[in-house]
């Protein structure tokens, strides 16, 4: 399960201008609003990251006025804005967990029964059946299915469900800053990074098989057939443009991964009038990740943009810096501001993300 809720401590309390009763607790890199004397510096507690929900449960009762979602069935925890400053988590006594022992940094968003908020997720899965779903129910009453070499056939021909990312393209996903700081600074502090625009839509991968000729799309979590992922690859004939592009370089697969966005995605926030691809990387089976330099050369031949380059640059002396720098107004539509940035060495050996303090509030207004 995703650590949407770990042990940690408090590492810094600051005042909040004007307010006598709550004060701004730091947690894992991530600043919280807390009651005043309800914590101090370095007191144990459980903090719940945003884009977590939290069950209809006594013990969050108190989250009902502000969290509560009727829609998901639980208490939604977000980026808010109180007292002039952002609020990006939950921090909670260790009297809400379980009687045990627990470790500093250990995960325990089962023991809580939390949940990810994710759109994409609940769109795609939660509103609409895999596509295995949708052939067993129109199969429903076919006489075929009695036979063993039928249900064979279905289980080989949806094995691509179950695969999804245990093969040899990573998932798409990059970590927090906030939470890998310290360990980046040490051993990266000299190298230059190329940073991009993070842009908001749906995760994609496509993976193209030469020897087949088969054309795999691939959503944040599993392979697809239909929705955004398969439509955007017909309209735009990725397959043939990727066959193209492994016949000239001699390659037997390739695949890429990128950001979709656009009407009917993520409230379309760049007013896009047709869905397009922003490309942020490309992979070979032989395990070669695709450089910057390498991935802008990929985009001229096969015609799709990388996602928005910003500048290349050493990392900031504080994680602070780095979490201003990621505001800021987007390049594709200035008049929206940007999700935030993705840093990236050029050979792809350390990346990260770092999304705005003030476009997760904006977003949710």
């Amino acid at each position: 399960m995703h650590d949407l809720a770990v042990v940690t401590k408090i590492t810094k309390i600051e005042p909040i201008k004007d307010k006598d009763r709550i004060v701004l607790a730091t947690v894992e890199g991530f600043n919280s609003i807390i009651q005043k004397n309800e914590f101090n510096v370095g007191s144990e507690c459980v903090y719940v990251f945003y884009d977590s929900i939290l069950p209809e449960k006594p013990e969050f009762e108190f989250l009902r006025k502000r969290c509560w979602s009727e829609k998901y069935k639980g208490f939604r925890i977000r980026p808010m804005k109180m007292g002039g400053v952002i609020s990006e988590g939950l921090i909670l006594p260790m009297s809400v967990l379980p009687p045990g022992n627990y470790k500093q940094g250990e995960v325990v968003t089962d023991k809580l029964n939390i949940r990810l908020y994710d759109p994409e997720v609940e769109e795609e899965v939660f509103k609409k059946k895999t596509p295995r779903q949708k052939f067993e129910h129109f199969c429903k009453s076919f006489p075929l299915r009695r036979f063993k070499w039928y249900r064979d056939w279905m289980n080989k021909l949806f094995a691509r469900e179950k695969k999804a990312y245990k093969d040899w393209f990573p998932k798409s996903d990059e970590e927090n800053i906030e939470r890998i700081f310290d360990e980046v600074k040490e051993n990266f502090n000299d190298r230059d990074f190329i940073v991009s625009e993070k842009m908001e839509g749906q995760a994609a991968v496509y993976e193209y098989i030469r020897k087949r000729n088969v054309l795999n799309c691939y959503s944040h979590s599993c392979y697809t057939i239909d929705g955004n992922w398969a439509n955007y690859a017909k309209q735009n004939d990725i397959k043939n443009k990727l066959k193209a592009y492994c016949k000239k370089h001699n390659l037997k697969e390739i695949a890429i991964s990128g950001e979709l966005c656009g009407p009917g995605i993520q409230k379309n926030i760049y007013k896009f009038d047709s869905i397009k691809l922003f490309l942020y990387g490309a992979y070979l089976k032989d395990g070669h990740v695709f450089t910057w330099d390498e991935l802008k050369e990929l985009s001229n031949e096969i015609g799709i943009p990388t996602v928005p380059y910003l500048e290349t640059r050493k990392l900031p002396n504080t994680l602070e810096e780095i979490v201003k720098y990621s505001e800021g107004k987007s390049i594709v539509n200035s008049s929206v501001p940007r999700e935030g940035v993705v840093w990236r060495t050029n050979e792809w050996d350390c990346h990260f993300k770092n999304k705005s303090r003030e476009y997760k509030v904006w977003w949710d207004k």
